[in-house]
């Protein structure tokens, strides 16, 4: 009998509801920041995003719903802003974790 905890089990376990937003009439929906794949972390800065990084999350996010949210104008100040809203629905910022203190 095997005592290894079962990663795969934690993960299934563990999904949460996923962000919906709206945008020129279509629906688009995310999971969880926390879900997005580990390769994501070798192409941005999580502890302070830049603009390169929100648009590499984003696109890992939306994943095949990238190409029709691309293909909508969006103003840069509205990208930071849904970028922000998918965090709080995350329910920790970017940067952050469960662990962190302010001390």
């Amino acid at each position: 009998m095997s005592n290894a905890f079962d990663l795969d089990v934690w993960v299934r376990e563990s999904r949460r509801t996923p962000f919906h937003f709206t945008l020129a009439g279509h629906v688009f929906d995310m999971p969880h920041a926390g879900e997005l794949d580990k390769s994501i972390l070798s192409s941005v800065n999580m502890d302070a995003p830049s603009a390169g990084d929100i648009e590499n999350l984003l696109k890992a996010g939306l994943s095949d719903q990238w190409a029709a949210f691309d293909a909508i104008p969006v103003p840069l100040a509205a990208l930071g802003e849904l970028f922000r809203q998918w965090q709080r629905h995350e329910g920790i910022p970017v940067g952050e974790s469960p662990a962190s203190s302010d001390s």
